[in-house]
């Protein structure tokens, strides 16, 4: 498990403890092949943090090498060595933020047994539970948040989720809009690659390929392709269909090379209560791609306003289709001007700035300073 430390430079700027629930890689320069919250750069603030008005110090406390005691928290579905790690340190910190309930629930489990506590905002990035509802888990859920942590969920609707099962915690939490890193994904350096007749989907985990490849099955796509990056699971299906291409995962640098080149991103969803896919539709609009996305919960916020997405029902075959078709008939200036629209508008509404700055204002109203003694 690797602790990160960035270096206080204000002395009123707040300690943050952050707790992802991924794996950071900790570096003495730069490496543009990771995204920013996948690397700490000595020196350098770690990922929307700095955006912050007030620079605070943060430290980095990961979920830890790949064991055996690593394998068993994913089986349980949240983690233990982390949080409890993070409950022993907390009192050094202002703010502990939790990124996800994996980490947040069992340290606020712990934090609640005491009289005081350094402020907790927890991500809620998958609905608690997978927004579940149950007799036994719920009850336990509750019990563990009973103190009320600040929640910040990318979602709209799951704050609908909060009011009608967690109304105590409902008035905790806040919508948040995710935001992407604009500039990473914006450049275009170096990039002069000629646009192919080829439809992008990407994604390892929570994709509907199943209605896509249905849908483009009997599309009429004339010269198209449709490449599937991250999940080759359908492919012996759908091996007849010459038009499709399915890829193993690949590196960050080659996917954003490979969604330059396309003329079109594709991002086929299941309905959850819950944030996800939200990475990919805003890396696809900033890199100026026009976008058949799949309206859900996760979605809804991102795509229903965009200018340049084609929206479709969740497992209807034939919207799909019909937005494939769409999307194909479209002249090369067309698709440009949708990408170009789509660029603009992540710029203006979904940017990692403006996310941080919601972020900041809302720790700034929560934060309790007091000279309480912490047990």
């Amino acid at each position: 498990m690797i602790v990160l430390h960035i270096e206080k430079m204000d002395n009123k700027s707040l300690k943050i403890l952050f707790l992802p629930n991924w794996r950071v890689a900790r570096l003495d320069k730069d490496d543009d092949s990771l995204q920013a919250p996948d690397k700490f750069v000595e020196g350098m603030p770690y990922w929307f943090f700095k955006h912050f008005k007030v620079q605070p110090t943060v430290d980095v406390l990961d979920i830890g090498q790949e064991n055996w005691w690593r394998r068993m928290e994913h089986k349980i579905k949240f983690y233990i060595w982390q949080p409890l790690k993070a409950f022993v340190h907390r009192n050094r910190y202002d703010v502990v933020i939790s990124h996800g309930a994996q980490s947040g629930l069992f340290y606020e489990l712990l934090a609640s047994l005491c009289g005081k506590k350094p402020l907790h905002v927890m991500f809620d990035i998958g609905g608690l539970n997978g927004a579940r509802i149950n007799k036994i888990e719920t009850p336990l859920i509750k019990f563990a948040l009973r103190k009320s942590p600040v929640i910040i969920v990318h979602s709209s609707r799951q704050l609908d989720f909060y009011k009608q099962y967690y109304p105590k915690l409902y008035e905790m939490a806040y919508f948040v809009p995710f935001g992407t890193d604009f500039e990473y994904f914006s450049d275009t350096t170096g990039n002069h690659a000629t646009q192919q007749h080829l439809l992008l989907s990407v994604g390892y985990a929570k994709r509907d390929y199943k209605t896509l490849c249905e849908a483009w099955r009997c599309a009429n796509v004339g010269n198209y392709r449709l490449q599937i990056v991250g999940d080759t699971s359908l492919a012996e299906q759908y091996k007849d269909c010459s038009s499709i291409e399915f890829l193993s995962k690949i590196p960050i640098a080659q996917l954003m090379s490979l969604t330059r080149r396309c003329a079109a991103v594709v991002v086929p969803l299941p309905e959850y209560k819950y944030s996800y896919g939200q990475m990919t539709i805003l890396q696809s609009m900033a890199m100026s791609k026009p976008m058949i996305v799949t309206s859900t919960t996760s979605t809804i916020d991102y795509t229903s306003k965009a200018p340049g997405v084609l929206s479709v029902e969740h497992g209807n075959v034939a919207s799909m289709k019909q937005a494939i078709e769409k999307m194909c008939l479209m002249s090369d200036e067309q698709l440009k001007e949708m990408g170009e629209k789509n660029q603009d508008y992540v710029k203006s509404h979904f940017n990692e700035r403006l996310m941080a700055q919601k972020i900041e204002e809302i720790i700034t109203k929560n934060i309790i300073h007091n000279d309480e003694t912490l047990c």
